[in-house]
């Protein structure tokens, strides 16, 4: 099959969770013998060699208006316009606010499967207007594309339920690798040079690793940490790429046990990172599973998560801890997890049997693959 997908910043994954799941997905899919093609947006790939092909995925580089609203969106149109001359199988769009722009390829009677991530439209990065009309389009694409794919269960249902979608919508999660220090070592020299580039030191420091977005709960972990008595520090990774006064704001801690790297993306260090926390914290709230928290699994790290539908199931069968959306909930937990080595073991040990359980990669790109096929031959 000739599969296309869009609405990404595209690959190599540098920048969210739905890159992460295209490159994943697509690298699975191009070794099993199908082509797949991924648009890029050109000021993400400035670079020369961007149009050519990676992990076996060909790369189409277009432009974009390169604004907060309009840069998905507007990329995803020519991307659309462009994509019936290169005579697809199965069309992948990514974000439901391009709800409205498959309706390009359904005209055309190209098959379209959208995965919407989540509840995008609660988002507190978007003004009330950008809220609406991303919830409208979220509840069209289930009138319009012949195959929605949501990564969480709860999502799932809100879809069929709230919205009816017909056919019905398909859970199909995010996944991870397991990449353990004992599976997938780091040379120790290597990792203590990676440690000592940030200031840590291995299992004396918390992590957390996400956009500095209200939805990730960033201001309720610094005040959290805060207030818990310890040596250890707060490795508070990630950035946003548009102007924040909010993301602004959280550099204005006194701490000093508190980090503000900025945005990490080469692959090792945060290999390392994971490998060598005593914790990682996840504050995502939005809705859908959290790629970053599926990651922290993979890597056998203990992880404490807030408290949603999504991030429980993620976490269930003991493979982390949760808090609710309070500074006290989330400062008991830190204080139960430094009381309590052995159960921080415990969580490393359960997190890798969940992701075996339920988020290995390769399952989750053959069951695209499947949905990919059927919707191919429907049409």
């Amino acid at each position: 099959m000739r599969i296309v997908m869009t609405g990404i910043r595209g690959v190599p994954a540098r920048y969210s969770g739905l890159e992460t799941c295209a490159e994943e997905v697509g690298r699975r899919l191009a070794a099993r013998g199908h082509e797949v093609i991924v648009y890029c947006r050109r000021h993400a790939y400035p670079r020369p060699d961007a149009g050519e092909p990676y992990l076996g995925m060909r790369r189409v580089i277009l432009p974009s208006l390169k604004t907060k609203h309009t840069d998905t969106y507007s990329h995803t149109l020519l991307s659309l316009l462009h994509a019936p001359r290169l005579k697809p199988d199965a069309l992948l769009v990514f974000n439901p606010g391009n709800a409205t722009l498959c309706l390009i390829p359904k005209a055309l009677g190209l098959p379209t499967v959208l995965n919407p991530d989540g509840f995008d439209w609660r988002r507190q990065k978007w003004n009330p207007l950008a809220q609406a009309f991303i919830r409208h389009s979220a509840w069209f694409s289930t009138k319009v594309v012949d195959q929605l794919v949501t990564d969480a269960v709860a999502v799932c249902e809100h879809y069929n339920t709230e919205f009816r979608c017909r056919p019905p919508a398909l859970y199909i999660p995010n996944g991870a690798e397991i990449e353990t220090p004992e599976s997938s070592p780091v040379p120790e020299g290597e990792a203590a040079a990676i440690l000592r580039r940030y200031g840590l030191e291995s299992g004396r420091y918390f992590l957390f690793l996400s956009r500095h977005e209200p939805e990730n709960s960033c201001d309720l972990i610094l005040r959290a940490f805060e207030g818990v008595e310890t040596p250890m520090k707060l490795f508070f990774g990630g950035g946003v790429t548009y102007r924040s006064p909010y993301a602004e704001a959280l550099k204005e801690t006194r701490d000093p046990r508190i980090l503000l790297p900025g945005p990490i993306y080469d692959p090792l260090h945060v290999k390392v990172l994971h490998h060598h926390c005593y914790f990682l914290i996840n504050g995502n709230q939005p809705g859908g599973t959290s790629l970053g928290l599926l990651k922290a699994l993979g890597y056998g790290t203990c992880v404490a998560a807030v408290r949603t539908p999504d991030n429980a199931y993620a976490v269930k069968n003991g493979a982390g801890l949760t808090f609710d959306l309070t500074v006290d909930s989330l400062r008991g937990v830190m204080r139960r997890l430094l009381d309590h080595p052995e159960e921080v073991a415990a969580f490393r040990r359960q997190a890798v049997a969940r992701i075996r359980e339920e988020y290995l990669w390769d399952d989750i790109a053959a069951r695209y693959e499947e949905t990919f096929r059927k919707i191919a031959e429907k049409r």
